[in-house]
């Protein structure tokens, strides 16, 4: 499994927390974690800041992308409001892909 790991402690304390507080299967746990931690800091912080952008970056890679796949394909997982949806889109411009199962 994957391990994220940011240089920002600020950042690292909230994705373990939000790591801690799911209850989503191993392989989704970290994507979970993950989009709650974009959440937090994009309603804190602002779409445009380094933690947002860093955060996107990891959710993003090569190792999670499989994983962020699933996510939006799960049922019951990806909930259809504007703001998801905004997300969901936003992630899949930034990658170049429609991000589905």
């Amino acid at each position: 499994m994957f391990s994220a790991i940011f240089t920002d402690t600020q950042l690292q304390a909230c994705f373990e927390r939000n790591l801690a507080n799911t209850d989503a299967t191993d392989e989704l746990r970290q994507v979970r974690a993950l989009m709650a931690t974009y959440d937090w800091f994009r309603v804190l912080e602002g779409p445009h800041a380094q933690r947002v952008h860093d955060t996107i970056d990891l959710l993003l890679s090569r190792e999670l992308r499989p994983s962020l796949h699933r996510w939006y394909g799960q049922p019951g997982t990806f909930v259809q409001s504007a703001e998801a949806i905004a997300t969901r889109d936003h992630l899949s411009h930034l990658a170049g892909e429609k991000l589905e199962a």
